[in-house]
């Protein structure tokens, strides 16, 4: 049986990673206090439908720069995982937190829409148009990172696609400022919090995945299996399970049978290489077996314990 953990410092590039999302990170929860502030001196349901959507932001933000420092602690005698899983843990309940946001601010523009109070619009355009520059300003910081994971161009591209809800309230304060339509800013703010749920729905799935240990979406079980009995001296594979640790940190655990004579350690590495070459899988487990593994003839324990007898009794 052998199994592969790979480990090492933290790269210059991963350091630098660290450093752009710091930035992102500040430049986006200073404008959403900022924003949260706005929305509640002005009564606009669009700006704070926009700070729920931001604070959207913060919190993916803020899951990557917990992905990357806790990624870095070692396992121990009792976290043999490390903290990988502290990630999904807490994209679990920022996701739900976001949908509990979004459930209220559609609440909010239901009753509004009917009975729009009357608001400022030249204080809504301007807020508006500050959080879109925010946002763009951190999909800048992260531009030259956004390529080294997973995880930066998830934040990336979700900065971008957030500055469409600074646009659907700077809409709604133009509409107010130079028409006087109320009704703009509880239909902006309920685009808004669609566009929430939406962000955040893949969020929720992926971390469910991974608690529940499903097979990660970017990986097919029966092309690892065929890949693994490709090879020559592989005569069969069961008990194949890959699962996720964390969001890019993938595991495998897998008993395959060989016939007796080979050089089995010789084995286990390429098998480990072909999994890491062809599949990115490099957190492996792989358990060899002989022909005799489930032959009750020749293993005598086997058939004592489908018998029914004690795994230590004497044959």
């Amino acid at each position: 049986m052998s199994g592969s953990h790979p480990a090492g410092p933290p790269s210059s590039s991963h350091t630098n990673s660290r450093q752009r999302l710091y930035w992102a990170f500040a430049t986006q929860l200073l404008f959403f206090l900022v924003e949260l502030v706005a929305g509640l001196l002005t009564n606009s349901l669009a700006l704070l439908a926009d700070a729920g959507h931001m604070f959207s932001d913060v919190g993916a933000l803020g899951l990557s720069l917990l992905a990357i420092r806790f990624a870095l602690k070692p396992p121990t005698a009792t976290k043999t995982y490390g903290y990988h899983r502290l990630e999904i843990l807490t994209a679990l309940f920022n996701g739900v937190v976001l949908w509990a946001t979004a459930a209220y601010i559609l609440y909010e523009a239901y009753h509004r829409f009917f009975s729009p109070p009357a608001l400022g619009g030249l204080p809504l355009m301007v807020v508006a148009a500050l959080g879109l520059v925010v946002n763009l300003v951190g999909a800048v910081i992260l531009f030259p990172a956004r390529d080294e994971s997973l995880n930066l161009r998830a934040a990336f591209l979700h900065l971008l696609a957030d500055s469409l809800g600074s646009v659907a309230a700077l809409v709604a304060g133009l509409a107010i400022y130079f028409k006087g339509w109320y009704w703009v800013d509880p239909v902006a703010g309920g685009l808004i919090a669609v566009m929430v749920v939406a962000g955040s729905w893949r969020l929720v799935i992926e971390a469910a995945d991974i608690l529940m240990e499903a097979t990660p979406r970017h990986l097919d079980l029966d092309q690892v299996e065929a890949a693994l009995l490709s090879h020559a001296k592989v005569q069969g594979v069961h008990d194949l399970h890959i699962w996720s640790i964390s969001s890019g940190v993938a595991a495998l655990s897998v008993h395959v049978r060989v016939a007796d004579g080979h050089d089995r350690d010789c084995l286990i590495w390429e098998l480990e290489e072909l999994l890491d070459h062809r599949f990115g899988l490099n957190h492996v487990t792989i358990q060899t077996e002989g022909p005799g593994y489930h032959n009750p003839q020749i293993c005598p324990l086997h058939h004592a314990s489908l018998a029914g007898a004690p795994r230590g009794a004497a044959p």
